[in-house]
């Protein structure tokens, strides 16, 4: 029988609560400018480049509150970032492991995680511009950072569940 994982996946409470913010702004910007373009006291271009990137935000809220897939699933063999990579990690291929707080309201800070280069150049990682919680580590060459922020689980959670695997046995 295979061990239970540990998975997280983006809560879905701020999930919709950043949709619904999204939208509301989405709309507004709709409105204000339709209005501001009516009586000519802006510049379209202007109204236009607000109005797309308000509704880009919303599309990509959206978009995180449909996503069901986990983020990361760490289980006996070791951990599983499926957006970016369909290999599981092994426990022996990771060289360190942090997590970080976060002082935010809704933070859940950061977990971060050195890889060996073996496994750093097959991941694809993500940009945290684009709303992307698995991304590459700033100051590590072959880090990555896991963004806790609305995720369903804290970064001190996921590292109490890694301790149960890693650092792994000499053995293995």
């Amino acid at each position: 029988m295979k061990a239970p994982e540990f998975v997280v996946r983006r809560s879905r409470l701020i999930s919709v609560m950043n949709f619904t913010m999204a939208l509301i702004l989405a709309i507004g910007a709709i409105w204000y400018a339709i209005s501001m373009l009516r009586q000519g006291e802006g510049s379209w271009i202007g109204a236009g480049m607000v109005v797309a990137l308000l509704v880009f935000y919303a599309w990509q809220t959206a978009w995180h509150l449909s996503d069901k897939v986990p983020l990361i699933a760490i289980g006996p063999e070791g951990m599983r970032l499926p957006s970016a990579t369909v290999k599981t990690i092994p426990w022996r291929a990771i060289t360190r492991i942090g997590a970080t707080r976060s002082f935010a309201l809704v933070g859940g800070g950061r977990l971060d995680i050195e890889v060996t280069p073996e496994i750093f150049v097959e991941l694809k990682l993500g940009k945290r511009l684009f709303g992307d919680p698995v991304v590459k580590m700033v100051v590590a060459p072959f880090g990555v950072s896991l963004i806790a922020q609305g995720l369903d689980h804290r970064a001190s959670e996921i590292m109490a569940m890694v301790t149960q695997y890693w650092p792994p046995d000499s053995e293995s």
